[in-house]
This record gives structure tokens, sequence and C-alpha cells, in this order.
């Protein structure tokens, strides 16, 4: 429908911010995510036993069909999205292969494998390191000693989520098969991180003039991807930039009723993947910070009051005059299923119930 960069970012918004699904006007089908399948397979693998779910069963079934979206255009394993996309940054086409996808998929990959035992899945993870290595552009920071990788093939666009990301997976691997080149590539790419780090502990999107906004979901990503790094890498600094960002993300992107903030400019819309991203990073957080459990339970409270539709399902977004209730299982249901079972799994850690922890 759409022919122009602008006119297909026009659609893009026009569908995003529309009070009625619009998807069968704009001729969207619906198809199967990568993204959205990682986040079940990580679901399923840190799934409390005690729930009587096949949760391996399940898992590798989410094994095989990660095998199957894999992009063959490539001979390493690598994900990406069934549609075109269009950003301000860039265009990429369907199947194009992507550090989002790619990391998400190698990170659940990791954790079928360490707590399911599937050698598959471990596998499949290396693969998708060794894509990061091969097929990804690393660019040297001008004015630090990190370096950044791009967000897909030929890419060279410095955003911080994207490569953090993927420094977060081979950073696991790095600890797991003790190959030196996963590792000294998450180390560069966690100092460019650290070196971009505001004042205040936040980052921007992206460096440069277009990506200085600070959003919810992106910075938690990036914030959950430097704990994995701190931790496999053992790196002190790393921990210490988590720190300060930790404080940022909750004083400015989470309100005092537990609504998190769009940007920390804006409160609207309430986005759900901001409250499953919120959940989840602080869940992670409890690691090193078990006060934060009950930080993770009043965004949790907030979502269930003013996020949750009837039939169980959390709506896409709240804005201030209206509310957009299609179902979003990419954006909004899978990430969500993942911060559950991360709020799960802080909880049995730290032996606290739910009421407790409040």
């Amino acid at each position: 429908m759409a022919r122009t960069p602008f006119a297909r970012r026009v659609v893009i918004q026009l569908a995003k911010r529309s009070p009625a699904d619009l998807s069968a006007l704009f001729g969207v089908t619906p198809g199967e995510n990568a993204n959205t399948v990682a986040h079940v397979l990580g679901a399923y693998a840190g799934m409390d036993p005690a729930l009587g779910i096949d949760a391996a069963g399940r898992a590798e079934w989410a094994i095989g069909r990660l095998e199957a979206l894999r992009c063959r255009a490539y001979d390493e394993p690598c994900w990406g999205y069934h549609f075109d996309v269009e950003t301000r940054f860039f265009f990429y086409s369907a199947e194009t292969p992507n550090t989002i996808a790619t990391a998400f998929a190698g990170h659940a990959l990791i954790d079928a494998g360490e707590r399911l035992g599937s050698e598959r899945a471990l596998s499949l993870a290396e693969g998708a390191g060794d894509f990061f290595l091969r097929r990804i552009e690393r660019t040297a920071d001008p004015t630090g000693s990190g370096s950044f990788l791009g967000y897909f093939p030929g890419d060279r666009t410095p955003i911080h989520n994207a490569s953090m990301l993927a420094a977060s997976l081979l950073a696991r691997l790095a600890a797991i098969t003790g190959r030196g080149d996963f590792g000294d590539c998450a180390g560069a790419a966690t100092r460019f991180a650290l070196d971009h780090q505001r004042e205040d502990g936040s980052w921007p999107y992206a460096e440069g003039a277009v990506g200085t906004w600070v959003d919810n979901f992106h910075t938690g990503y990036v914030l959950d991807a430097l704990l994995r790094c701190a931790d496999a890498l053992g790196d002190d600094d790393a921990l210490g930039g988590w720190r300060r960002g930790l404080a940022y993300f909750r004083e400015r992107l989470i309100d005092p009723d537990g609504a998190p903030r769009f940007t920390d400019r804006s409160r609207h819309p309430i986005d759900g993947q901001c409250v499953a991203q919120s959940i989840e990073t602080l869940a992670r957080a409890t690691v090193r910070e078990p006060a934060l459990l009950a930080d993770a339970h009043r965004v949790l409270d907030f979502g269930l009051r003013r996020m949750r539709r009837r039939d169980g399902a959390f709506v896409f977004q709240r804005h201030r005059t209206f509310v957009n209730r299609a179902p979003q299982v990419r954006w909004v249901e899978a990430p969500m299923l993942s911060a559950l079972v991360h709020l799960d799994e802080a909880e049995r850690r730290l032996g606290a119930t739910p009421e407790a922890s409040r």
C-alpha cells in the first residue's frame, strides 16, 4: 500500500495509534514470529516444575519452530521477521536477519540448553554467536575504546539496545564455551555502552541527532543485557553501569502508581510491552537487589488493574483518551509470559510469597 519510506511510517503510526484494529484494512495477515517463539521457549525453560506443565516437551516444539524459522540465506542460525520493517533509521525487508530477533532466540536456546539439557539448543545458540561475529558489522568508537554491533548485516547504526543484546548473548556463550572471540566482542560492545551512558544513568535509543529519546522497554533491554555481561564476564564496571542505569529506570521510567512511562518525558501511551519489560527487568534485578521484588509487583499490580482485558490478555496501549485493545502476541502477550515466569523464579529464589514482597 505505501510505496515511500515516509508513507510506510505514516501507515505504521496510524495502525499503532488507532483505537480500532486496522490490520485487515492495511492488508496485514497473521504470521509466525521468531521473537515470539523465543519468548515462549525461554518461558518454558524457566517454568516451575510444580506447575505440572510438560515444559521440556513444549520447549522441544519451540526449538523446532525456531529451526524452521531461521533465515536460510546464511549458513549460521539467525532470525528476522516475516514482514518488512521501516523505521526512522533504515528499511529492511522480510526475512532479513536482525540482531534483536537473533539475540532473543539465542538467549532462549541457551536457557533451554542449560535448564532442560538440550544439546541441540546449545548448538543453535553457538551458531547464532558465530553469525554475530561473521555477519554483523563491528564499528570502533572514535571517542572511546569500545565498539558496537550493527542491527543487521551491513548496518552500522549505533543503536544501544541492539548492540548490547548481541553482546549479552556473546558473553553468555563465552562463559559456556570458553571462546575468547565471543568474550572479546562482548567486552568491546559493553565498553561502548558504558562510554556512552549519560551522567544521569540513562542511554539514548541511539547515538546521533535522530535517536536522542529515552524509553522504557529499550532501556530495559540494555539493563538486562548489561547485567548478563557483568555476570558472564566478571565485569565490575558493567555492574556499576547497570546499577546507575537501574536507578534511572526506577526513578524516571516507572511512575509511583506502578505505570511504566513510555519515555522519560511522557507517561502515555501506557504500553503493554513496557509493563512486561518493567516486570522482567526488575525481577531479573533481584539477583543483585532482592528488595526490587516489591517494585516488580507494583508494576504487575498496575498491569492487572489497568491493562488486562476481560479474557485475560493484556491490551496493547492505553492512551489518554482511548485504549487500543487489539491483542499483540509479539509485542505484549509473549513478553508478558516471559515476565511472569521471571517474576515467579525470583519469588522462588528468594523464598517470598507475592503478598510478602509487596
